[in-house]
C-alpha cells in the first residue's frame, strides 16, 4: 500500500490478447488473496468460515470488480477484497458468534449473520458514495505519513497475526484468540509446506522477476503437500479448504431484514454492522485516494478521487446486495495487469469473469487447495505490505538518526500501530484524526520562522557605485530579516509578534520574506498591520517580500486590513525588498545613493583618465535612450559591446517564462554611472540574462572594434579602459565574497 510504485509505460490501447493475458494474469495474482479473504473474515465460525467466506470473497472479485471496472476511470481500477475492511467484517462475525442467541448449526442464524455482514458491505458502499459526493474525500490527503504508516503496519500486522496460523495446521485467528500457547501444536510438515510456499513467494521474483510466481507457488506448495502425504502418510498435515458451494450471488442475501422481528438477533448488532460500515468506508476511502495517487504517480494520470470513489461505493452496494465481501482498489493486481500489458477496462472485466467461472464451476477443485499453501502466499503479501517509509526511518534511527522529529514520527507510527492491533479499527481510526490534528498544528506552530539573518548575509542586487557600497556596507546589519515558512494563521501569528520584540535598538528595519508562506489567514493579516504600526511607534520600518498589491498575499492583505498595508510596505522579492531598506539607510544616513543623473566624464569607465583621454573615449561612446521596460539586450544576443549608463536604471533579468505569470529573477540592477555587458565582450559569450529599462534611461555604448581601433591608435587610453573594467568587475566580485562571508559568519 505504501510501497513506491513500480513505472510503467503511459496507457495506450493494447492488443486483444494483451488485455486477455493481463485479465488472466489479474486472477491468477490474486487468487490465494481472494480465496484467503474470505477465511479471514468469517474465521471466528471455524470449520464453517470456507464455506461462507470464499463463496463471498469470489462473489466480490466477481460482481464487485466488474462494476467498479465499469464506473471507474482510473488507470486499471482493480476491485477486490483487501486486509483492512475485511479484518472489520472479521470482527463484526465475531461479535455476532459470540452472542448467545447464535447458534452456528440453526440455518436461520447463519443467514442472520450474512444478512449483518451484507448490511455493514451496503453501508460502507452508501456512506462512500455520500463521501464522494460531498466533497470530502479530498481530506484524505492530508492525513500525515505517519499516521498512514501507523494505520498500514497495524493492518498487515493483524492480518498476520490472523493468517499466521494457518503455517502451523490451526484454523485463521487462533493466534490471537488462543495466545502463544497455541504454537506447542505446530505440525512440523504442514510448516515445512508453509515456509517453502513463503520461500518461492518472496525469492524467486528477486531471481526471475518474469516468472508468474504466484501460480508457481501456489503449484509447488500444494504438489509438497501431496508429497509429504504420499511419503509421510502418518504425519499431520494442515487441512484442506473444504467443501465449498458454489459461488452463486445471493439476492436474498438481506432478506432476514425483512422479518427483523421474529428473532432480536439483528436489531442486536444493527448498530455494530452500521458502526462496521462507517469504519470501512472511512479506511477504505482513505486508501482508495492514496492508492490513486500512486497509480497515478505511475501510470502519468490524473485521476478524480471522487469520482473513484464514487465507483468503489456503487461496486461495494452491489457486492453486499448480492452476498459478498467489501472491496478496495487493489494496486498490486492492477500494477501486475498494466506491467502483463493491459490497458483498458477489458482486462479487468476479463478478470472478474475468471472469478466468477471459479466460483460457479471449480469449487470442488477449490476444496482441495491446502490451508498452509494459502497461508503461506498471505503471509508473503503482509510481509510487502508493511510500510516501506516508516521501515527506512527506523533503520536511520538504528544507524544514529536521534533527531526529534524523527523519532516523534516513530513514536506515532508505532502509536497507531498498537492502537490498531489491539483496539481495533474505530479506535485506531479516532486515534490517526486526533493526532492528524495535533500534528497540523505543530508543523504550522513550529515552521512560521524557517531562518533569521541580517542584510549583511544577502545584500540586494543592486550595484552601487563604490563610495555607496563602502558607506553601505556596515549598515546593512541594521536590517533583520526573518524568512517564514508555512502558514501565517491564528495558531502561529504570534511568533512573529514575538520575533519583532526582541529586536535591539540599532535595527532599522525588520524584513519579512514570504517566498515560502502557503496561506495567510485573517488573524495574521491584522497580527501584521498592529506590527507595523507598532515598529512605526519604535522608529523602524516593515517590509514584507513576496508581497504585492497583485499576487495572492497582497490581495488577502487587502481583503482583511485594506490595501495599504501591501502597497506601503510590500515588495515583489527579496531582492527588491533589500534594495529599498539599502535606499533608506543610505538616505537617512545623509546620502544620495541614486543621483539622476551622471555626467558622462564622470562613469566609471573614466576612472584615472585625463581630460583628453576622457574626451576622446566620451567621442567612442554611441548613446542610446531607452523608455521605461523597453529591452536593451535579451538572452543569447552576441556580445559585442558595453554600456555605460548615464541616468536612470537597467535590470537584468532572466527570460520571461512561456506562459507563466511568475514575476523574473532580478539578476542584478546598476545605477548611473556603472556599465553592463562587458563579460560578454571579453570572452565573446552571447549575452547572459536580459537588460531591460526601469525608467527612462540613457546608456552609451563602446564596441569591441571601436575597443580594438583604440588599441591601435592610443594604447595607454586603451590600458587604462581595460583596467577601469577589471575594476568594476573586481568591486563586485568583493561585493560577493562580503556577503557570503557575512551569511556564513
Amino acid at each position: 500500500m505504501s510501497s513506491h510504485p513500480a513505472e510503467v509505460s503511459p496507457l495506450r490501447a493494447a492488443p486483444a490478447w494483451l488485455e486477455l493475458r493481463a485479465g488472466l494474469a489479474g486472477m491468477l495474482i490474486s487468487l490465494a488473496p481472494t480465496l484467503t479473504m474470505g477465511l479471514l473474515a468469517f474465521a471466528a465460525l471455524g470449520p464453517q468460515a470456507a464455506a461462507l467466506g470464499i463463496p463471498s470473497a469470489l462473489i466480490a472479485s466477481a460482481v464487485g470488480g466488474a462494476v467498479m471496472a465499469l464506473l471507474a476511470r482510473g488507470p486499471m481500477a482493480a476491485g477486490g477484497p483487501s486486509a483492512a475492511p475485511v479484518l472489520v467484517v472479521g470482527t463484526l462475525v465475531a461479535r455476532v458468534v459470540a452472542d448467545p442467541g447464535f447458534v452456528a448449526s440453526d440455518p436461520a442464524a447463519v443467514a442472520q449473520l450474512l444478512a449483518l455482514v451484507a448490511a455493514a458491505v451496503v453501508s460502507m458502499g452508501v456512506f462512500q458514495i455520500g463521501l464522494g459526493l460531498s466533497g470530502l474525500v479530498r481530506f484524505a490527503k492530508f492525513v500525515p505519513q505517519p499516521v498512514l504508516a501507523g494505520y498500514i503496519n497495524g493492518v498487515a500486522l493483524l492480518a498476520l497475526l490472523a493468517i499466521l496460523p494457518l503455517l502451523f495446521g490451526g484454523p485463521v485467528g487462533s493466534l490471537r484468540a488462543g495466545g502463544w500457547p497455541t504454537l506447542a501444536q505446530v505440525q512440523p510438515a504442514t510448516l515445512a509446506v508453509g515456509v517453502l510456499t513463503v520461500a518461492i513467494t518472496a525469492g524467486l521474483p528477486r531471481l526471475y522477476p518474469r516468472l508468474p510466481v504466484t501460480l508457481l507457488g501456489l503449484l509447488i506448495g500444494c504438489a509438497a503437500y501431496v508429497l509429504f502425504q504420499t511419503l509421510l502418510p502418518q504425519a499431520t498435515l494442515g487441512p484442506l479448504t473444504g467443501s465449498l458451494p458454489a459461488a452463486w450471488p445471493q439476492p436474498a442475501t438481506l432478506a432476514p431484514w425483512f422479518n427483523a422481528a421474529a428473532d432480536p438477533l439483528l436489531p442486536r448488532h444493527a448498530m455494530a454492522a452500521l458502526g462496521a460500515g462507517l469504519v470501512m468506508a472511512l479506511i477504505g476511502t482513505l486508501e482508495l485516494v492514496l492508492n490513486s495517487l500512486a497509480m497515478d504517480q505511475a501510470c502519468h494520470t490524473r485521476t478524480d478521487p471522487r469520482r473513484e470513489v464514487l465507483a468503489l461505493g456503487s461496486a461495494n452496494v452491489a457486492s453486499g446486495l448480492l452476498g459478498g465481501l467489501p472491496l478496495l482498489l487493489l494496486r498490486p493486481r492492477a500494477l501486475h495487469m498494466l506491467q502483463a500489458g493491459g490497458r483498458r477496462r477489458a482486462s479487468l472485466l476479463i478478470a472478474s469473469g475468471g472469478f466468477a467461472l471459479l466460483g460457479l464451476l471449480a469449487a470442488p477443485g477449490l476444496a482441495l487447495l491446502p490451508q498452509t499453501v494459502l497461508g503461506g502466499m498471505m503471509v508473503t503479501v503482509y510481509l510487502l505490505t508493511a510500510d516501506r517509509w516508516s521501515l527506512q526511518l527506523a533503520l536511520q534511527w538504528w544507524r544514529g538518526r536521534r533527531e526529534a522529529d524523527v523519532q516523534l514520527a516513530l513514536g506515532v507510527v508505532g502509536g497507531v500501530c498498537a492502537v490498531t492491533v489491539v483496539l481495533g479499527f474505530p479506535a485506531a481510526v479516532a486515534v490517526g484524526a486526533l493526532l492528524s490534528m495535533m500534528l497540523f498544528i505543530r508543523s504550522m506552530n513550529r515552521s512560521l520562522v524557517r531562518q533569521r539573518y541580517t542584510g549583511d548575509a544577502q545584500p540586494s542586487r543592486r550595484i552601487y557605485a563604490a563610495a555607496d557600497e563602502a558607506r553601505l556596507q556596515p549598515l546593512r546589519s541594521r536590517v533583520t530579516v526573518l524568512e517564514l515558512e508555512g502558514a501565517l494563521f491564528f495558531g502561529s501569528a504570534d511568533r512573529i509578534a514575538e520575533g519583532a520584540d526582541t529586536l535591539d535598538a540599532r535595527c532599522h528595519t525588520l524584513l519579512l520574506d514570504f517566498r515560502r508562506v502557503s496561506l495567510i489567514d485573517s488573524s495574521g493579516a491584522v497580527v501584521l498591520q498592529q506590527l507595523s504600526r507598532r515598529l512605526a511607534e519604535r522608529g523602524k520600518a516593515l517590509l514584507l517580500a513576496g508581497v504585492s498589491a497583485d499576487n495572492r498575499h497582497g490581495r488577502v492583505l487587502a481583503q482583511f486590513v485594506g490595501e495599504g498595508l501591501a502597497a506601503e510596505h510590500g515588495a515583489a522579492d527579496i531582492d527588491r525588498a533589500m534594495e529599498r531598506a539599502e535606499l533608506r539607510l543610505l538616505a537617512e544616513a545623509g546620502f544620495e545613493p541614486l543621483r539622476e543623473t551622471v555626467p558622462i566624464e564622470q562613469v566609471s569607465l573614466m576612472d584615472g583618465l585625463d581630460a583628453p583621454q576622457r574626451a576622446r573615449l566620451a567621442a567612442c561612446l554611441q548613446p542610446r535612450r531607452l523608455a521605461a521596460g523597453e529591452c536593451l539586450f535579451r538572452l543569447g544576443d552576441p556580445g559585442d559591446r558595453l554600456f555605460v549608463i548615464t541616468s536612470g536604471s537597467i535590470d537584468v533579468l532572466s527570460a520571461p517564462a512561456s506562459g507563466s505569470a511568475a514575476p523574473r529573477q532580478r539578476y542584478v540592477s546598476l545605477s548611473p554611472g556603472m556599465m553592463l555587458g562587458e563579460t560578454a565582450m571579453l570572452d565573446g559569450g552571447g549575452r547572459s540574462g536580459e537588460a531591460v529599462a526601469v525608467g527612462e534611461t540613457v546608456v552609451h555604448a563602446l564596441d569591441s572594434a571601436t575597443l580594438l581601433r583604440l588599441r591601435d591608435e592610443d594604447p595607454l587610453l586603451y590600458a587604462q579602459v581595460f583596467r577601469n573594467v577589471a575594476l568594476h568587475l573586481s568591486q563586485r566580485l568583493r561585493a560577493a565574497a562580503w556577503a557570503w562571508r557575512a551569511s556564513n559568519s
